[in-house]
């Protein structure tokens, strides 16, 4: 089974966003285990985002593209594979170091995985 979540944020100027998935269905993973990847793109030049899964960051502060548009799969991929396990918080900090206002524009596909013990 595949989960997908999708949507947009306003990031006010100079300021950062905790977390863009709180208040998602999802922002806790369902599965005892899943394969993640996450696509961004941004308004404009500026935006920085940051996955952790759990607390532990998957990836450093990462600048995101400049499309204006909702993520395309797979052109928009900014990092694929990362595992997450059930009840793990999903979070997806935001910032914009620019003096306007610009939009994220994100996509998380959640993979069930099938665990072999």
């Amino acid at each position: 089974m595949v989960i997908t979540m999708q949507g947009s944020s306003s990031i006010a100027a100079n300021t950062t966003v905790d977390n863009v998935l709180t208040g998602q269905r999802y922002e806790r993973s369902p599965f005892a285990a899943a394969v993640g990847n996450l696509y961004a793109t941004g308004s404009a030049t500026g935006l920085k985002c940051e996955l952790n899964i759990g607390g532990v960051s998957v990836t450093p502060p990462t600048l995101v593209n400049i499309q204006n548009r909702a993520p395309v799969v797979p052109d928009d991929i900014l990092v694929q594979g990362w595992e997450v396990y059930e009840g793990r918080l999903l979070q997806l900090t935001v910032v914009n170091s620019t003096a306007g206002a610009l939009t994220f524009f994100w996509r998380v596909d959640l993979l069930e995985a099938t665990v072999q013990g």
